[in-house]
């Protein structure tokens, strides 16, 4: 756990189907699948991984797990992962309450000041649920998960295409 929490900190240093409207995705300019959205770029990775390990994995591109701040953020996140993902699974987001239970804090620093939870979400179900994914259940909106489960993930970077 303290390793976690170690990584974690390195971390934190360096979106109804139906009515969901269509997001056009624009790629980069690195040809390494980074799409642009509103000043920042983002990156599906359909590898699974723990939460720590995919906010490692994202650190060590130069981008954090993705935060999402509005709904038209929430949609295009989304669409990026349908367009990798028909069946959109689940999926790491960079939420997570492990540092204190019920306060909810992104990986790359930034404010919480967006959310869309599934209904009855969060639960802490069984008091080990740390960190979100999106696409849950029908709703396809947020849930809190074991951190140990294994996702993709978004990563997304607040400065230039990595």
């Amino acid at each position: 756990m303290l390793l976690f929490l170690f990584l974690f900190g390195l971390a934190l240093g360096a979106v109804s189907l139906s009515d969901d409207p269509q997001v056009p995705l624009q790629q980069g300019s690195s040809t390494t699948l980074w799409y642009s959205f509103n000043g920042r770029f983002y990156k599906y990775v359909s590898t699974k991984m723990t939460w720590a390990d995919a906010e490692m994995h994202c650190v060590v591109e130069g981008a954090n797990l993705v935060s999402i701040h509005s709904l038209e953020e929430h949609r295009f996140v989304r669409t990026l992962i349908k367009n990798f993902d028909r069946a959109e699974g689940k999926t790491w987001i960079g939420l997570s309450d492990i540092h204190k239970e019920g306060t909810w804090m992104w990986s790359d620093g930034s404010r919480s000041n967006f959310a869309t939870w599934s209904i009855y979400q969060p639960d802490n179900k069984n008091r080990v649920e740390h960190c979100v994914e999106t696409n849950h259940s029908g709703e396809k909106k947020w849930n809190d998960d074991p951190c140990s489960n294994t996702f993709p993930f978004v990563c997304a970077s607040r400065t230039n295409c990595p």
